[in-house]
């Protein structure tokens, strides 16, 4: 670690970003459309390098305008003023980039190395000695976390899941505090350093030490599992990929989730530009496509970008606008075999490794065991459910809506929608409306944790079960369930995953990428409770081609 020279003694917050390699030049790291001043450096400093400023414009502050009505002196003599300036310096063959005040506006941010900061943080952070994460989770919906700790501590305080997670930022104290006592680092390096301005070629000689290593590996390996997709003929590729299976109104791997979470009891429709006059219930994207009709043949990436989707929310009945279409696509694309997932508007391409894991555990799951008929054209899950029940009336028991709370819990569980004779718990959801896979696994783990530990929710499922079910077959079902004094033989049950949809692919790929990813983490839970785990496909079929609705199995 870099001795520091000189006789400062207060710490300066210094703000590091590294550009690419491919970046020469230093006006190359400049954002074209922002004007700056160019400023040289004294050749006497021996800093190869070049500043950049913006001048400042006075003007006045805009919460002035707010007050001012209720004030009797006026405000209008007031000023403020905002700097933006940018240190670029070359070392080591490589090109630095320091910022003041507002001067992140003046880089180019495509030309950054991406996670240079996060990578430099978690090679030199101490891991017992975390101070803050931020994660994302990408499923069906974008989850962003920022956890603190009141003091630092290991990794496992902060509830990552390792294998969902995209680490985003991390702030802790590094091993070595000779040069500074904590560092914060995400695409830039921020750290507070003792140190003159001749000295920060050597302090970023040693952070590009640092971010060329791999001691991160040790503890945090698993940060490489997923990554931004930043090069933009990739990028290029990936989105002609997309465009041409949209132009063809291929759909097998693609699919519309809104961006950010909003609950779904406040949504009264939808709208997308482009068939503004009709409202979706749900955000379909066969149903944009059939919509728009011959006009498949113009989408481009542009014009998906360009395109606005609307909620109407129930409370209100206006419709507010809320992302770009681009925005709400999910997919999964591949170039030589390398996966890679476009949510929220960006591309990640992920790991060989976690893949091969991910789809090896899927299909080494069973399929139902119990006979599953085809769903129909416009069925709800409530009215399949029925329907599957009444299959097989004498093995089978509907339980779906049933929502039990258990001792404690701040919501209901639902035990199953359907349960078999031979133990199969069986839950049922449809594969279109956003989160509805993520919801349908957690609750295949919920319920199953519950049903172990909680005497007081086998007692009400019981109840349930003596209000629905005749005298004459009664004791079979009851001892499915054990009473609240019982121990639970979690050998004896299979849940069972049951997904309405329609799709050409083999095997488990029907499932997205991350649904499987999250099935993996469910199914592996529930195998250490003891527990079989199950997943099905259930087609969806038009009644009326089919005789009598013939019952099948499809795994």
């Amino acid at each position: 670690m870099l001795i520091v020279k000189g006789n400062q003694v207060k710490a300066r917050r210094l703000t590091f970003y590294l550009l690419r390699q491919d970046v020469a030049e230093f006006e190359d790291a400049l954002d074209s459309e922002k004007a700056s001043v160019a400023a040289e450096l004294d050749p006497s400093a021996g800093l190869d390098g070049r500043f950049f400023y913006v001048q400042p414009r006075p003007s006045v502050p805009s919460w002035v305008r707010f007050v001012q009505p209720v004030l009797t002196d006026q405000l209008g003599s007031l000023r403020s003023s905002s700097t933006s300036a940018l240190l670029l310096l070359r070392t080591s063959g490589r090109i630095f980039a320091l910022t003041f005040g507002y001067g992140r506006s003046l880089l180019d941010l495509s030309k950054i190395e991406y996670q240079f900061g996060l990578r430099v943080a978690l090679n030199r952070i101490d891991p017992r000695q975390i101070r803050s994460l931020d994660t994302k989770t990408f499923e069906d919906l974008v989850v962003t976390t920022n956890t603190q700790a009141s003091k630092s501590a290991e990794l496992p305080t902060f509830g990552v899941d390792v294998a969902r997670d995209i680490l985003r930022a991390v702030t802790g104290e590094p091993r070595d505090q000779s040069v500074t006592k904590r560092i914060a680092g995400a695409d830039s390096l921020v750290m507070g350093v003792k140190a003159a301005v001749t000295d920060l070629p050597a302090i970023c000689d040693d952070l590009l030490v640092a971010f060329e290593a791999d001691d991160y590996k040790t503890d945090f390996a698993w940060i490489d599992q997923l990554s931004l997709v930043r090069d933009s003929a990739s990028i290029g590729i990936l989105n002609d990929l997309l465009v041409e299976q949209l132009r063809s109104g291929l759909t097998g791997s693609t699919h519309l989730a809104m961006p950010e979470a909003i609950d779904w009891e406040d949504i009264d429709g939808f709208k997308i530009a482009g068939t503004r006059r009709h409202i979706y219930d749900d955000l379909d994207l066969d149903e944009y496509l059939d919509r728009i009709g011959e006009d498949r043949a113009a989408i481009t990436v542009e014009n998906l970008k360009s395109r606005s989707v609307w909620v109407r929310f129930g409370r209100s009945g206006n419709f507010d606008k809320r992302w770009n279409l681009y925005q709400c696509l999910v997919t999964e694309q591949r170039i030589n075999d390398q996966l890679h997932v476009l949510i929220e508007g960006r591309w990640f391409a992920v790991s060989a490794t976690l893949v091969e894991e991910v789809d090896a555990f899927a299909a080494g799951l069973i399929g139902a065991t119990v006979q599953l008929p085809p769903a129909h054209v416009g069925e709800v899950e409530a009215d399949y459910n029925a329907r599957l029940a009444r299959s097989s009336p004498e093995h089978l028991l509907k339980l779906d809506a049933r929502i039990k709370r258990p001792g404690g819990a701040s919501s209901g569980i639902e035990f199953c929608d359907v349960l078999s004779d031979d133990g199969d718990l069986i839950h049922v959801k449809r594969k279109s409306r956003s989160a509805t896979l993520s919801h349908l696994l957690a609750q295949g783990g919920v319920s199953a944790a519950t049903f172990v530990n909680d005497g007081i929710f086998r007692t009400q499922v019981r109840e349930l079960i003596q209000a629905e079910v005749p005298e004459e077959s009664l004791e079979t079902w009851l001892r499915l369930v054990p009473s609240a004094e019982e121990a639970v033989d979690r050998s004896r049950y299979r849940v069972t995953y049951a997904v309405i949809a329609n799709s050409s692919r083999e095997g488990r790929d029907w499932l997205p990428f991350f649904s499987k990813l999250n099935l993996m983490q469910q199914g592996r839970q529930l195998s250490t409770m003891g527990f079989t785990v199950a997943i099905a496909r259930v087609p969806i079929i038009d009644p009326g081609q089919s005789e009598n609705g013939e019952i099948q199995s499809v795994s």
